[in-house]
């Protein structure tokens, strides 16, 4: 459990997070997303004792970041962008260092440690050193890392940046995992993209959080208009046609594509299609344009 109680952080002596409250339950995964300088890395990296706090406190399994933040280092698994810049250490020495620090000992670290190295899809000797690694092995090992001691609380900064399509999955698949194990999950993530392990959004704009919810556009939908493209090949006209009566707007992008916009509140994307279809015309793909938890 992450429960956030006016958390503020000032960086170079400039409010980076404003005063924010945010309560993430066991067994929730949540996606802290906003345009480039929005704060979300700041958010994270400040509940993993990472930055000082400047304002308010963040409790984690009630234990409290501003007074306890050993204890709280004990609970969190903390996986930042990039790994430090320590390039003469080799991935095996990197995961032994964090083992120590976890409480591991003997053959307990030992079995920590080789898994890691599986998960991280690397040597299983560890002789790899760290500025050697590809971007994707990179972020593989610091999630391993952050992995080793099993965790309550797990806190990610951009977990799928570098990785190929495989590489996502398997990160996804683990927040899944976690989340179903009763862990809390927090990561700041592209907003371009949000995989459905994710349980709840939250959107932070300026250092400000503007919107919460579970990860379901119906969340957000109150008072918002979003854009929704469809592509029936040949025939965008005559779907726009179909549409015209349910949407706010329709945009003929070329003969393939229409982007409409639509109100939540008044008809549906399933509707949408529906029409397209009923009027016997070719669906072959349909959804948000960009990606809906961009347009919040």
């Amino acid at each position: 459990m992450i429960r956030c109680d006016r958390v503020s952080v000032e960086l170079g002596g400039q409010l980076v997070i404003a005063p924010l409250s945010l309560h993430a339950r066991a067994g929730e995964a949540w996606a802290i997303v906003g345009p480039s300088g929005a704060g979300k890395s700041t958010l994270v990296a400040a509940i993993a004792t990472a930055v000082p706090l400047h304002g308010g406190d963040a409790v984690v399994h009630g234990y409290s970041v501003r007074r306890e933040g050993e204890a709280v280092r004990r609970l969190i698994g903390y996986a930042p962008d990039a790994p430090p810049d320590w390039p003469g250490l080799r991935a095996r020495e990197f995961l032994e260092l964090f083992a120590a620090a976890s409480g591991l000992r003997k053959e307990a670290a030992t079995q920590a440690v080789a898994k890691s190295l599986a998960m991280a899809r690397l040597d299983p000797a560890g002789r790899d050193p760290l500025g050697t690694l590809a971007a994707g092995h990179a972020k593989h090992l610091l999630i391993a890392r952050a992995l080793l001691h099993d965790p309550e609380v797990l806190l990610f900064d951009d977990p799928f940046s570098g990785l190929d399509s495989s590489q996502a999955q398997a990160v996804e698949q683990l927040i899944g995992d976690a989340c179903l194990m009763g862990k809390t999950v927090l990561a700041a993530v592209d907003d371009g993209g949000v995989p459905a392990c994710f349980t709840h959004l939250a959107v932070l704009r300026e250092g400000r959080l503007v919107a919460e919810g579970r990860n379901d556009p119906a969340a957000f939908a109150t008072g918002r208009r979003w854009r929704f493209a469809i592509r029936s090949p040949g025939h965008s006209a005559d779907a726009g046609t179909a549409v015209a009566t349910l949407v706010a707007e329709v945009e003929l992008v070329d003969d393939d594509t229409l982007v409409v916009v639509i109100d939540p509140a008044v008809v549906g994307p399933h509707a949408l299609v529906a029409a397209v279809v009923r009027a016997g015309l070719p669906v072959e793909a349909a959804g948000y344009e960009p990606p809906w938890q961009a347009q919040v």
